[in-house]
């Protein structure tokens, strides 16, 4: 008979050692479970994009159409719209994305609309500067094309097609070859100690550009100053030291005109066209001085 005895436990309870294995099993099952009721109580959350493909079939149908739009009234396109055909399943949320080949180079488009289900339409919208500028003139083609439903923050793919449209034959001096910016505002409360400036109205410069004009008539309501009037800036990038002024209070109203050979000089890319309100010397009282004004920026190209 065998003198060896059992550890005593809480209240004299003989102890036995737990398996490593037998915890490693139990943490396992907690973990499973876990994750059962995450997925059931959190539906969609760990929803795959098969499953999502599956219960939804969004395809594009192969309709297509083009629309040219000249919303300057000049008689040149300032936009090239391709309506893109499809078919969903489901009410929701769709994108729509693709290139536009012009000669050798790509403008790109997206679209994103809530849909009905059924036969639909979404529109990419081509800029017809953009096209302008390629200089290029034939019949162009929609390539690329990828259709995709929208689930909250997820996105997935529906279709794609390589190749899906060619459009009418366009010369490139059909489109728009000019940037028009029109901008109204007011500065109020400027003194002879402090001038005070508009927003920044910055604009894109490109090569190729002929000419930059920057205008901007005002109308001042002085209140306390003898005179009261609008300086007119353009700065090359960073706001360090203007390119281009009109200052004085003789002018009005105030316009910088560049051909391209200053342009080449001031050089290619962010431009910003700024406005300061600048009083006389003495002023008495400046509540309510105030300085309307309408800025016009216009860009062309060759």
């Amino acid at each position: 008979m065998s003198n060896e005895r059992m550890p005593l436990g809480i209240e004299g309870a003989p102890t036995t050692k737990t398996s490593p294995v037998g915890i490693n099993a139990i943490l396992v099952v907690i973990i499973v479970l876990a994750v059962v009721a995450v997925y059931y109580y959190s539906p969609g959350l760990y929803e795959s994009e098969k499953e999502e493909r599956q219960r939804i079939t969004a395809t594009f149908s192969d309709v297509y159409s083009e629309q040219t739009v000249d919303s300057e009234g000049d008689g040149r396109y300032d936009y090239l719209n391709i309506s893109v055909g499809v078919n969903v399943s489901e009410s929701g949320k769709y994108s729509v994305d693709g290139s536009l080949y012009v000669g050798d180079n790509t403008l790109y488009s997206s679209n994103t609309l809530s849909l009905s289900a059924g036969e639909q339409e979404i529109v990419l919208s081509f800029k017809g500067l953009d096209i302008y500028l390629q200089r290029f003139n034939s019949s162009y083609q929609l390539r690329n094309l990828t259709l995709r439903v929208i689930k909250g923050n997820a996105s997935f793919k529906m279709d794609y097609k390589e190749y899906a449209y060619n459009t009418l034959f366009y010369n490139y001096t059909d489109f728009q070859n000019s940037v028009h910016i029109n901008k109204t505002g007011t500065i109020t409360g400027s003194s002879s100690d402090m001038n005070l400036t508009s927003d920044d109205y910055s604009f894109d410069v490109k090569e190729t550009a002929a000419s930059v004009t920057i205008k901007v008539d005002y109308d001042i309501s002085k209140v306390g100053v003898r005179d009261s009037w609008i300086d007119l800036y353009i700065y090359y990038g960073e706001k360090d030291e203007p390119s281009e002024s009109k200052t004085g209070i003789d002018e009005n109203p105030k316009i910088i005109t560049l051909n391209s050979e200053q342009i080449a000089g001031i050089g290619y890319g962010k431009w910003v066209g700024l406005i300061h309100h600048c009083n006389d010397p003495g002023a008495i009282s400046t509540t309510g001085n105030t300085a309307s004004y309408t800025l016009t920026i216009d860009v062309v190209y060759e």
